[in-house]
């Protein structure tokens, strides 16, 4: 509330609100009909708060939700009203403070520009999966007999050597992505935790009819053919993505407050997509799962070997973003390169990502295997990995996690291509740098095991 009322007394909610130019141009040449309402964010100050910050677990996740909800309704009060004059279709978003308005004219977007706040009308980003390529030579569906070894990127990162202690029990893994194919041979019904969202379309069931996500989550959580790092965690997801592979901000953020408020809470949220570099769109999400006790993982992006191609919001301070290694342990050409715009290294690590075996489309066949090459299979493994670290160390913070990676990496010598992004100012050694990061995971090793 204190929050709230320093609002109401600045200045800045005298004067109306900005429109973009860009769309009132589109608007008027009825080229889009819609737009996005974004206020200023509110999350740092929710996040702040004492009674916020003495609480822990659920119970903190919860007050979270609730503060977001009562703030951003309170924020966005005026515009839903003027829209509702309007008769506008509206969402409203308190992830982060955000409204869709649909249905907008050229005088409607004017109108509504015209209410008093601090906030702009703009159109929504937009963002893609990091679509893993068929791995060159092999058959795209790959059809495994019972495996009992496993699969080279499982064992390279040391999480045979944990099993004896932990195969990632009580852990839950949330996934924003294509869906997840619940029925696969690998991903049998006692893995899902049971929450699920489809903004897209609407199924009440998991479902992944083009793979990806899939694909993902059998890295982490498989049961079959050893594919897995950790086979014991459980998943929950929402459909972040169409079956084409985009997704708008409005969905995404649908998807991001989804597993925000999940019962049960996710410990770690996977995430394999990107967008334009040096946006800020996601942060509060990002934000408030960081707040909430959750590791946001994303992949670094497949535009490699050029330098400064890291998606957001994987070139993001606030999350732990991979990139791709051979079983050489040299750095996959496909893996993206930082640094970031803002001068940052990226990736943090790196873990296996060149031809991964794991769970194949949904629904005609449970037992399609797909062989995939990208940094969607590297950060995968390093779902995995941290999914093992957290089963063994349940109250390790960010922090704690990436340090204990971060001193336990092994470090491949670097040859001309991999120092060709450069070295981050004032470093002397080659570690860490813009290819590798801090270097290749090894959760054995970063266990004590």
């Amino acid at each position: 509330m204190k929050f709230f009322l320093l609002l109401i007394c600045s200045p800045l909610l005298i004067a109306a609100g900005r429109v973009d130019p860009g769309l009132m141009q589109r608007v008027a040449r009825r080229q889009v009909t819609e737009a996005i309402v974004e206020f200023p964010s509110i999350v740092e100050e929710v996040v702040a708060n004492p009674r916020i910050k003495s609480l822990s677990g659920d119970d903190k996740a919860a007050a979270i939700v609730n503060s977001l909800k009562q703030l951003t309704a309170q924020s966005q009060k005026l515009i839903m009203e003027r829209a509702k004059t309007l008769q506008l279709s509206t969402k409203s978003f308190w992830g982060s403070n955000i409204v869709l308005v649909q249905g907008l004219t050229e005088t409607m977007l004017a109108v509504l520009g015209e209410v008093e706040g601090d906030f702009i009308i703009r159109e929504q980003n937009v963002a893609h999966i990091h679509e893993d390529r068929i791995t060159e030579g092999d058959e795209e569906l790959v059809k495994l007999n019972q495996e009992t070894q496993p699969q080279w990127g499982v064992a390279k990162i040391g999480a045979p050597a944990v099993w004896n202690t932990t195969q990632g029990e009580g852990i839950i893994i949330a996934y924003i992505d294509t869906g997840v194919y619940l029925g696969h041979d690998a991903i049998p019904g006692d893995t899902f935790a049971g929450a699920w969202f489809d903004p897209y379309y609407s199924y009440m069931v998991p479902d992944d009819s083009r793979g990806h996500g899939s694909h993902c989550a059998g890295i982490a959580i498989g049961r079959a053919n050893g594919i897995s790092v950790s086979p014991a965690a459980k998943w929950i997801a929402c459909r972040g993505f169409s079956n084409l592979g985009s997704a708008t901000e409005s969905n995404l953020i649908s998807c991001g407050q989804f597993i925000l408020s999940a019962t049960p809470r996710a410990h770690i949220v996977s995430n394999s997509w990107g967008g334009t570099a040096g946006v800020t769109w996601y942060d509060s999400i990002i934000t408030a799962w960081r707040a909430a006790g959750m590791i946001p993982i994303f992949s670094v992006g497949d535009s490699g070997s050029t330098c400064r191609t890291v998606t957001y919001p994987g070139d993001s301070e606030n999350v732990i973003t991979i990139g791709a290694s051979a079983a050489t342990d040299a750095i996959a050409a496909f893996s993206s390169r930082g640094p970031t715009l803002t001068g940052n290294v990226k990736p943090d690590f790196v873990a296996p990502g060149h031809s991964i075996i794991s769970c194949g489309p949904g629904p005609r066949d449970p037992s399609r295997y797909v062989n995939k090459e990208g940094s969607t299979a590297a950060a995968a493994h390093f779902t995995g990995a941290v999914a093992l670290y957290l089963s063994q160390n349940r109250d390790a913070t960010y922090e704690e996690i990436y340090e204990a990676f971060k001193a336990t990496t092994v470090k491949s010598p670097l040859n001309n291509a991999d120092r060709n992004c450069g070295l981050p100012p004032g470093e002397v050694e080659d570690y860490p740098n813009y290819a590798f990061g801090w270097g290749r995971i090894d959760v054995a090793a970063a266990m004590g095991v």
